[in-house]
């Protein structure tokens, strides 16, 4: 005789099962009420405030202008795309993130180029590490920026340019160092003339005085002119300097204007 075997597990994964499908419904409804009410919030988002980030040299208001993004506009009507292309217009500005910061805020961050000298193209310009070249600009912050002079070549050159340069990338070169040993050393250059492709010539800020510097080495020339500075001229008449020659080894050669003799060595 056969006896069937009765499974008795089957009813109970069948009334499980059933189970899981009455609690998949109102998972189901809740998420769609969800969805539609985030539009529905998504709808009523509107922009309340512009918070631009990063700007040192240009004023909030002008980047603000740029980017021409309306108070009370749909956020979600902002187009991102077009508004950090706006922005990059200015060539001051080397980069820009873009966000939408819910509820009510459209976020600019912006990374400035930072100008490290002027150049004359035939008209003044700023020129960056990078030897990008930039207008000249009204600013909160004092750009008193050395010049670089005595180069040719430079009046095709136009805002927004990247200019390919020897002398000009040689110039810069000796700025950055001066930056990297001393900001001290750097603002007391008010201009680099690098004479045309022979030795550079150096003016000072305090009253103007050359100063030789010619090729290379110029950290060690330049620590050497700040130690020569710092410890003599300031204690003395620099008025009555005629002007300093570093062109020596390890040397810093003077001329006073009183002194009717050769130029004396003074470290």
């Amino acid at each position: 005789m056969e006896f069937e075997q009765i499974d008795f597990k089957k009813p109970q994964r069948k009334l499980v099962k059933r189970w899981g499908i009455y609690l998949m419904i109102p998972l189901l409804i809740g998420v769609v009420v969800i969805t539609v009410l985030s539009w529905k919030w998504r709808d009523t988002l509107s922009v309340q405030r512009v918070v631009i980030d990063g700007n040192r040299i240009l004023p909030v208001q002008h980047v603000l202008g740029l980017s021409n993004v309306s108070l009370k506009s749909h956020m979600y009507g902002v187009d991102i795309y077009d508004v950090r292309q706006r922005v990059l217009q200015q060539p001051f500005i080397k980069s820009v993130c873009i966000n939408r910061n819910f509820p009510n805020a459209i976020h600019i961050q912006i990374v400035e180029r930072d100008p490290i000298a002027t150049v004359n193209t035939g008209q003044l310009r700023y020129v960056d590490r990078e030897e990008f070249l930039l207008p000249q600009i009204e600013s909160a912050v004092g750009l008193d920026l050395p010049i670089i002079s005595g180069i040719g070549g430079l009046q095709q050159a136009q805002i927004g340019d990247t200019v390919v340069n020897t002398e000009l990338s040689e110039a810069i070169n000796l700025l950055e160092t001066a930056q990297t040993i001393d900001t001290a050393i750097y603002h007391s250059i008010s201009e680099v003339n690098m004479n045309g492709g022979k030795d550079i010539l150096l003016f000072s800020t305090d009253i103007g005085v050359p100063i030789f510097i010619g090729r290379g080495k110029y950290g060690k020339k330049l620590i050497l002119f700040h130690t020569f500075w710092s410890n003599f001229v300031k204690s003395q008449n620099a008025d009555k300097l005629q002007y300093i020659d570093l062109r020596f080894n390890e040397q810093v050669v003077v001329k006073w204007k009183q002194d009717s003799q050769q130029p004396k060595t003074a470290l």
